[in-house]
């Protein structure tokens, strides 16, 4: 194996009491993921990138920590049922499943701690979370502070306020508090205070040709503007 250097044996022991951990998009047994992102998962063959992700998961989570995976644990429908069910209980924790698009009947159907569900709002030490496996602009409870955690992206998609990836791609292939995606946030996001929608910079749907006097929020609704249609 390629040297990963895994910042697993000095990676914040004293996180290990926290009792929510975050992650996304596994992609166990989805082969190609060694050639899409060499950066990330630059292991020589499969089996080591379970180990490690196994490893790292684990470095983290005790059997008492709930865990939320937003999407994507495993890919491949001719992987046997059997090894996706292995993957998963050697993961420690309560796992909790935010459904993402290569979540298939195979792992639905795994021993969670909670229904699955395609998107979640919960309570961290008083920080509330929006899960989902996407990333939305505006999300429920936008307006009262509530962070948006999100997958699916691989770390690529670029963000705004208080929303931010937690796919394993960008955070060393291992699970992550609460605290270390806000204080990321913070620090990647100069409009962590600031963000909203409704503001022009954000719509790209059809604004340049809106002359700039004639420009209202309320327009991302109106009729062929590419907005919300009810």
């Amino acid at each position: 194996m390629r040297e990963h250097s895994p910042a697993l044996r000095g990676r914040a022991k004293d996180h290990m009491d926290q009792h929510k951990l975050y992650c996304a998009d596994h992609h166990f047994f989805h082969e190609s993921m060694l050639q899409w992102f060499p950066g990330t998962r630059p292991f020589d063959n499969i089996s080591q990138m379970h180990e490690y992700m196994i490893e790292a998961h684990n470095a983290r989570a005790t059997n008492q920590t709930d865990v939320y995976i937003l999407g994507d644990l495993a890919y491949g429908r001719k992987v046997d049922p059997k090894q996706v069910t292995k993957i998963f209980e050697a993961l420690k924790g309560r796992k909790h499943l935010i459904v993402g698009n290569h979540d298939d009947k195979v792992t639905l159907n795994q021993r969670w701690s909670s229904e699955p569900s395609f998107s979640k709002t919960i309570n961290d030490n008083g920080r509330r979370i929006f899960l989902c496996h996407y990333a939305v602009h505006s999300w429920p409870g936008f307006y009262n502070g509530t962070h948006h955690f999100f997958g699916h992206t691989h770390g690529k998609l670029p963000t705004h306020g208080r929303m931010m990836d937690v796919g394993v791609d960008a955070w060393n292939l291992s699970p992550v508090t609460a605290s270390e995606v806000i204080a990321r946030m913070k620090d990647w996001n100069p409009d962590f205070e600031t963000y909203t929608p409704e503001r022009k910079s954000v719509i790209t749907c059809a604004e340049e040709n809106v002359p700039e006097d004639e420009y209202v929020p309320e327009m991302r609704n109106a009729p062929g503007y590419g907005g919300y249609q009810p």
